[in-house]
C-alpha cells in the first residue's frame, strides 16, 4: 500500500476529465499541470505525483488517438508518428543520461524565453502557422527528418524540464510542416505521446510507487475528457479556437518556468 493521502475518487475523476479536455483540443497530454495540482493541492509525495500524472497522461493520449483514428475526419499522419516516436525514444535516454551535468536554471530562462515568444507569436500573428491544413499537402522524406528532429528534441528536455512531448512537438510540427495545420499537428503528436508516456508509468508501476486506485480514477476522467475533446475540436471553427488554447497554454508554462527561477530566500534568513 503506498502511503499518504487518500482524496476523493470523484476529485481525481474531475480533474482528469477537465484537463483531459484542454489537453485533447491543444495535443498535449496535460502532465505539467497535473503534478502540481497533485503534488501541491492533493499533497501526494512528489514521486507519486509523477507516476499517478503519467497515468493520466497515458489514459488521456491513448484514448485521444483511438478516437481521432475512429474520426471521420482523422488527422494522424502514422509515417509522421513513427518518426516522432523514434526521435523520443532516443531523445529521452540522452535526457536522462545528462540531466545532472546540464544548468536546468539557465536551460529554463531559455525555454521559458522560447515558450513566450512562440506563445505569443500563435496567438498575435499568423506567421506560425495555420489552423486549418492545406488539402494538397503531403509527407516527403524531408518532413519525416523534421519529425525525427522534433521528437529527438522532446524527449531530450522532458526528463531535463518534467514536460511532455507535445509541449514541443505541437508548436515545432506547427512551424516546420504548417500545412498540416493545427489538427494535424495535435493528432501526430497525441499518438507519440503514448509510447514515452506508457514506457515511464511501467517503470514507477514496477517500482510500486503508485496508487492504482488513484491512476483508475484520474485515467478513467482523463479517457472521458479526451473523447469529448477530440469530438470538440473537430467541429467547424474550433480548430483556431484550439490553436489559441496552445498558445494560452504555452504562455503559462513559460510563466511557470519563469516563477521557478526567481530569487529565494535562504535557510538562514
Amino acid at each position: 500500500m503506498i502511503d499518504g493521502p487518500r482524496p476523493h475518487r470523484g476529485v481525481l475523476f474531475g480533474f482528469g476529465l477537465l484537463i483531459s479536455v484542454w489537453g485533447a483540443m491543444c495535443g498535449i497530454g496535460g502532465g505539467l499541470f497535473t503534478v502540481p495540482f497533485l503534488h501541491f493541492g492533493l499533497k501526494f509525495p512528489m514521486r507519486r505525483a509523477v507516476a499517478t500524472s503519467l497515468g493520466l497522461v497515458f489514459s488521456a493520449t491513448t484514448s485521444a488517438t483511438v478516437t481521432e483514428a475512429l474520426h471521420a475526419d482523422s488527422r494522424i499522419r502514422w509515417t509522421l508518428v513513427l518518426a516522432l516516436i523514434v526521435g523520443s525514444l532516443i531523445g529521452a535516454q540522452i535526457g536522462f543520461r545528462v540531466a545532472h551535468r546540464i544548468d536546468t536554471q539557465k536551460l529554463k530562462l531559455l525555454f521559458a524565453v522560447a515558450l513566450y515568444f512562440v506563445g505569443a507569436r500563435i496567438l498575435l500573428s499568423s506567421a506560425g502557422g495555420t489552423a486549418t491544413a492545406d488539402p494538397g499537402f503531403s509527407l516527403e522524406p524531408r518532413h519525416l527528418l523534421a519529425g525525427f528532429a522534433i521528437g529527438l528534441g522532446g524527449g531530450f528536455l522532458s526528463p531535463i524540464m518534467g514536460i511532455g512531448g507535445g509541449l514541443v512537438a505541437v508548436p515545432a510540427i506547427s512551424f516546420g510542416l504548417p500545412g498540416l495545420g493545427h489538427l494535424g499537428a495535435r493528432a501526430s503528436s497525441m499518438a507519440m505521446a503514448p509510447a514515452t508516456a506508457g514506457r515511464s508509468f511501467w517503470m514507477y508501476l514496477k517500482a510500486r510507487e503508485v496508487e492504482l486506485s488513484d491512476v483508475i480514477a484520474i485515467g478513467g476522467g482523463a479517457v472521458l475528457g479526451s473523447i469529448v475533446g477530440v469530438q470538440l475540436v473537430h467541429l467547424e471553427g474550433m480548430a483556431t479556437v484550439a490553436r489559441a488554447m496552445m498558445g494560452v497554454t504555452l504562455l503559462i508554462v513559460a510563466t511557470r518556468f519563469a516563477w521557478d527561477l526567481r530569487p529565494r530566500a535562504s535557510a538562514a534568513e
